[in-house]
């Protein structure tokens, strides 16, 4: 006789928010969430500058990943750094989650955080470059996402010091309202800020 040993069907909840900096009606800034079968791709992308031409390279990038990804994140990124030629360029870190085994996959090039909060607090890390202009074989990296854990990717326009002790609703309010909240309250005002919160459970 056997049992179903088939792992539960995880949760996952997830919202972006994005804002430009003072002065401008338009961000440089862009997200991209995408699911196909049990796999979740997130995409935080920071366009070099501000304004109206960051805005439409912002787009493109958007446009490209969300129509281009693949489970292979360096593969997603070189692909990318091709495509993003002749742009501003930008920073980019780019993310796979397994949804069924909670296992993660991230690359990231320039200022571009990923974060996970949860009984521990775990980052990733980005290397120096430019996506479209200086960019080194991008390298990836693995984290185990836990049952509970809130993940948050965002942009150098959010300052880099926060801790749980400065939001801990952020472990259970509804996603929409912390990433809404982390970019408002934590954002620097004089440049593109967004982010992508993603919350995990089994």
């Amino acid at each position: 006789m056997t049992s179903d040993q088939s792992a539960p069907k995880a949760t996952i909840e997830s919202a972006s928010f994005n804002r430009p900096c003072t002065g401008e009606r338009r961000s440089g800034d862009g997200s991209v969430v995408r699911q196909q079968d049990d796999k979740l791709f997130l995409a935080i992308i920071d366009i070099l500058g501000h304004g109206l031409e960051a805005y439409e390279d912002a787009v493109r990038a958007m446009n490209f990943l969300s129509d281009n990804w693949t489970t292979d994140v360096a593969e997603t990124m070189r692909l990318f750094h091709d495509h993003m030629k002749g742009t501003r360029g930008a920073a980019a870190g780019l993310a796979v989650l397994d949804t069924t085994s909670g296992q993660l996959s991230y690359t990231g090039v320039g200022n571009t955080v990923i974060r996970c909060f949860g009984k521990e607090e775990r980052r990733l890390l980005s290397a120096d470059g430019i996506v479209g202009s200086i960019m080194r074989d991008p390298v990836v990296q693995n984290l185990q996402v836990q049952n509970g854990d809130v993940l948050i990717l965002y942009t150098d326009g959010i300052r880099d010091n926060i801790q749980v002790a400065d939001f801990p609703q952020l472990l259970y309010q509804n996603v929409r309202h912390v990433a809404r909240r982390f970019v408002m309250e934590f954002g620097k005002p004089y440049d593109d800020a967004s982010c992508i919160v993603l919350r995990y459970e089994t």
